[in-house]
This record gives C-alpha cells, structure tokens and sequence, in this order.
C-alpha cells in the first residue's frame, strides 16, 4: 500500500527504514528511496 500510494500522490521519494524491500519497485517507478536520516539530512525544497 505504500508504493501504491507514492506512485499514486506522485510522491519523489519513499522514506523507510526498510530500503531493501523497496528497491526493486523504487527502480521501476522512478520513485526514490531514502532512509530516515538521509531525508533528515536534505534540506527542504522551496515549495
């Protein structure tokens, strides 16, 4: 359900402490994978 609703919310990134399960659909969609402290870590866009 989590992909679902990134590719859905045409989301930019999937933050999750579980990078390995997400790799592969990550790819494929084009969506990004971070892990919490590396989405900590980026400063926000300007929106």
């Amino acid at each position: 359900m989590v992909l679902e609703a990134a590719v859905n919310g045409q989301a930019d990134a999937i933050v999750t402490f579980n990078i390995r399960h997400f790799d592969q659909a990550g790819i494929r969609f084009g969506i990004e994978l971070l892990s919490p402290g590396e989405a900590w870590k980026r400063p926000e866009k300007d929106k």
